[in-house]
């Protein structure tokens, strides 16, 4: 996949999150209060589908020694994120607080910061 397939990947991921951030400040108990309540299951779907194409392409995106621990660290994050993506799908109920709890994760936040760094800096 070339940078623009990747950017591609990395702005779906920005809108998932994006949402994910709205749908945490939202203050629902249950998934499917309010009209927008099952959207989040659509944008999880989203988020993860994205970070697994980008995860197939990172060896490919970031060749080179000087590149190694990035791609590393990046794939950490990314087994990480993806848990967190699949454990929240798998919920009967996805609630404010448990997208928020999951917003505020260490590992979450490094792999967001870890793609604006990628998209920004170590793709042509």
């Amino acid at each position: 996949m070339n940078a623009a397939g990747l950017r591609k990947q990395i702005e779906a991921i920005e809108e998932a999150y994006e949402y994910m951030l709205a749908y945490a400040a939202q203050g629902r108990a249950d998934e499917g209060a309010g009209p927008d309540g099952a959207h989040i299951r659509t944008f999880l779907a989203q988020f993860e589908a994205a970070a697994v194409t980008i995860a197939a392409e990172l060896d490919d995106a970031l060749a080179g020694d000087e590149a190694a621990g990035f791609r590393a660290a990046l794939a950490r994050d990314s087994e990480t994120l993806l848990s967190v993506l699949r454990v929240m799908q798998g919920r009967d109920n996805i609630s404010s607080e448990v997208v928020d709890n999951a917003n505020g994760l260490i590992a979450v936040r490094s792999y967001l910061t870890s793609l604006f760094f990628l998209d920004k800096a170590a793709l042509p």
